[in-house]
């Protein structure tokens, strides 16, 4: 029975910013054996694996074929192997410090294989072979109790093309560390090392060292990618598609998979089979490649698997693994190492990616102190992981760099020096001071003073193509016609860890001819050691323009372009005096609160204009007060003392410990509650209410079936003797122009206030199925729909579009 080890951060999730990690294992110094791969016609042979007899311990080759191994005097017998090809060793003994050049060529595996006899109704031979081994599938992915092992892993992103543009921009490839003039070079670099333990559903991951290549404070990935067990029913391999895919060996891969056996061999006196795998229907989530089958055991050799498009990959083009597995003891094998490598081509940017994982001193069922393990902490970093010299890198990682990564270290690290000079931080700041007319018009224009101690940002004139909802300094409404509304926030950095940040927003309507302005200030302390933990007291006060919806779920420029073209205008807005506190508090680990004490004089407003430039004659503007709230609710001039408190809970976080501060995350649903309170009878306040709130929100993924989001919610008034229109439970809408809102919070279509209501109990649902290309992967013209906007993307960018 073969031993894989899944729990090996089966979830680990992939994302193209970081795609690339590293690790490597605890080796005494000693003799070194170094040396080339090949085949015997010369060929490098990439990520090949070289490792002692009898043990697990050993490195992997890297592209071009070089490998070394260092080990401690004694006698060795030193094995290469490389999927394809026979196996080829040399006995060495080691006495001191010695480095010992050793090239090994490997021919190709000659395969046997029997005589069948063929007729129409029979199978393959290799059916029964995969059948045994789905039997044994279950067996294999709970044999191991508890795990050790020392990783290395290094990863590594390069380009081989690079548009001459990126969303308007010109890339100017000049300014991109290790990129040449023709677009191709190393992106990403990073190495780790790293000791790993599980123990049934406990985990723990030591990092004793991290590199990022340009990046001295870089701490590479706390979570690596998974050992991909193909034990697995579903694998997700670096979080390809949110839907997984299925292993060839699953309890149901006989549904989507087609196997013939190739042939045969035997090594160290154990039979081997060789299967190719293929998918049974294009565009189900599936593999291509060769699977290798230990006789009477029934477990895992090799792999060798990769996925297309056509297996319903989300982001990338190709996604591939390979791993080789040794035997640690009698019917236990392990793998030794995992090379899963990936290609993107898509608007112009041509890159590909590996990540190289070593496996060494694998321990399967043998005891773990208690001491390792921690209840939520799941990775730690040692206080000097991203703090070792150039030195402890050659000295002891097994996988030789190669000419253009010991290049990118080079040049990024001198790159640095520049970088990090104050001289060059003050002269980028200075350029990015310079404004452009277009930033004036379209997005915030920021102005930085030295060293970023204050930051100045003003609204831009006509609006934010990042944030709809943020107001332009120009726009129109039947309540106040044209009217200009600047705003300017201020940042102000006390410290690393001390914020200061202010606002002040000033509006003047040109034809109900109202100014009004308010201002923010509030302080915010972070714990330098806790990331997430922080607190902020603020207090705002003055008179603006709001909507009558405190959510604002109508964007002014979108009811400017409403009003003015099509002649509706669905943004109900008053005008408010305000004093306030506020007080907020997260702790880091899930559980965060707020609370805000206010004194308000709410006014109404009325339409003061009836001009739009289109159908100025067809029909009347809607009144500012909506007809549905009039008879559910007060509006007056009216004072209102409040209060409001929120809750929110995210159970289930974990921890990683890095060399300085603590960060935490959690896949748990998050928990909310809310109340607000009108206090009558201080001094004028006329408000009379009690109203709540409570919800719940997740999304998870339920593998092959696609995946699920929703947020639930209940709330009502528990008194409702004074409410005004502000405070009614008012429906997120959507039926304006511009973009559908978020599908979580809002309602599309829905009307802005026909839904606003006092009731004592409502209830609110958004829940959002996606299949993920579970039914429309098998619909041939949506199919053959995605493949021809796959090949215009690719076509339009070749030609630089």
């Amino acid at each position: 029975p073969m031993l894989f080890y899944g729990t090996l951060y089966r979830n680990s999730c992939f994302s193209f910013s970081f795609i690339v990690f590293l690790l490597i294992t605890n080796t005494s110094f000693g003799g070194i054996i170094k040396g080339k791969i090949r085949d015997d016609k010369g060929m490098s042979l990439p990520y090949a694996t070289v490792y002692i007899q009898g043990t697990t311990i050993g490195t992997s080759a890297n592209t071009d074929g070089e490998y070394q191994v260092q080990l401690e005097p004694g006698t060795y017998k030193v094995v290469c192997q490389f999927i394809g090809y026979k196996q080829s060793s040399f006995n060495i003994a080691i006495t001191g410090n010695e480095i010992v050049n050793h090239d090994f060529v490997l021919a190709d595996q000659s395969l046997s294989l029997k005589e069948a006899v063929i007729s129409a109704s029979s199978e393959d031979p290799a059916y029964p072979i995969i059948r045994k081994t789905i039997a044994r599938r279950k067996f294999h992915l709970d044999q191991v109790k508890s795990f050790q092992t020392g990783i290395y892993l290094k990863g590594v992103i390069r380009s081989q093309n690079l548009p001459d543009k990126f969303l308007g921009e010109k890339i100017k490839l000049a300014k991109i560390p290790g990129v040449d003039s023709n677009g191709k070079g190393v992106l990403y670099l990073c190495e780790e090392y790293a000791d790993y333990y599980s123990d049934d559903n406990k985990e723990r991951t030591v990092i004793h060292s991290v590199r990022e290549s340009g990046n001295p404070n870089g701490f590479g990935f706390a979570r690596f990618p998974s050992v991909v067990t193909f034990y697995e029913n579903n694998i997700n391999l670096l979080g390809g598609s949110s839907r997984g895919f299925i292993s060839p060996v699953s309890d149901y891969a006989l549904n989507f998979y087609k196997y013939k056996l190739e042939g045969e061999f035997v090594e160290n006196g154990q039979t081997i089979y060789k299967i190719k795998v293929s998918p049974k229907r294009l565009y189900e989530p599936t593999f291509y490649g060769t699977i290798y089958i230990v006789d009477e055991e029934w477990a895992i050799h090799t792999i060798d698997m990769f996925l297309t498009k056509k297996s319903n990959l989300d982001f990338l083009d190709t996604l591939g693994v390979q791993q080789l597995f040794l035997p640690l003891k009698k019917d236990t094998w392990v793998a030794k190492n995992q090379v899963i490598y990936f290609t993107l081509n898509i608007l112009g940017f041509d890159v590909n990616g590996s990540i190289v994982t070593v496996y060494n001193n694998q321990k399967v069922n043998e005891p773990i102190p208690d001491t390792i393990f921690h209840k939520d902490i799941i990775s730690t970093y040692d206080k000097t992981a991203n703090k070792k010299d150039t030195s402890y890198w050659v000295n002891t990682r097994p996988i030789p760099l190669e000419s253009d990564e010991n290049r990118n270290y080079r040049i990024k690290d001198s790159v640095r020096i520049v970088t990090s000079s104050p001289a060059y931080i003050d002269s980028v700041r200075m350029a990015h001071n310079l404004t452009k007319a277009t930033q004036l018009f379209l997005g915030n224009t920021t102005w930085s003073s030295k060293k970023y101690k204050n930051v100045y940002t003003i609204n831009p004139i006509m609006f934010n193509p990042g944030d709809y909802n943020e107001n332009g300094m120009f726009n129109y409404n039947t309540v106040e016609g044209l009217n200009i509304a600047p705003k300017l926030d201020w940042t102000h950095k006390v410290d690393t860890d001390k914020i200061i940040n202010g606002a002040i927003a000033i509006r003047y309507g040109f034809h109900d001819v109202h100014f009004n302005s308010i201002a923010k200030l509030e302080y915010t302390k972070r714990d330098r050691s806790w990331r997430g933990r922080q607190w902020t007291l603020g207090v705002q006060g003055g008179k603006y323009v709001f909507q009558d919806n405190p959510e604002n779920p109508i964007a002014t420029i979108f009811n400017t372009f409403s009003t003015l073209f099509w002649r509706e205008n669905d943004m109900k807005i008053y005008e408010r005096w305000e004093g306030s506190g506020y007080y907020k508090r997260d702790y880091g680990n899930g559980l965060k609160w707020d609370i805000k004490l206010s004194y308000q004089q709410r006014i109404p407003l009325e339409n003061t204009t009836n001009y739009s430039m289109f159908h100025p004659n067809a029909f009347n503007f809607t009144d500012n007060l909506p007809p549905h709230l009039k008879s559910i609710s007060v509006w007056e001039k009216n004072d209102a003392a409040l209060a409001y408190f929120s809750l929110s809970y995210k159970p289930g976080y974990q921890y990683i410990k890095y060399p300085d501060f603590i960060s935490g995350f959690s896949t748990w649903p998050v928990f909310a509650l809310s109340y607000d309170k009108g206090v009558p009878n201080i001094l004028n306040s006329k408000a009379n209410f009690d109203k709540w709130r409570f919800s719940v929100q997740d999304d998870f993924r339920l593998r092959l079936l696609g995946s699920l989001t929703y947020n639930i919610a209940v709330g009502g008034f528990l008194n409702d003797k004074y409410i005004s229109v502000p405070d009614l439970m008012h429906l997120y809408g959507n039926r304006g122009i511009g973009f559908a809102s978020a599908y979580m919070q809002s309602f599309q279509f829905a009307q802005y206030y026909d839904w606003s209501n006092r009731e004592k109990l409502y209830g609110e649902a958004h829940i959002e199925y996606n299949m993920l290309g579970l039914l429309s992967n098998k619909i041939p013209l949506l199919r053959q729909a995605r493949d021809n906007n796959e090949r215009y993307v690719r076509h339009d960018t070749a030609d630089g579009g």
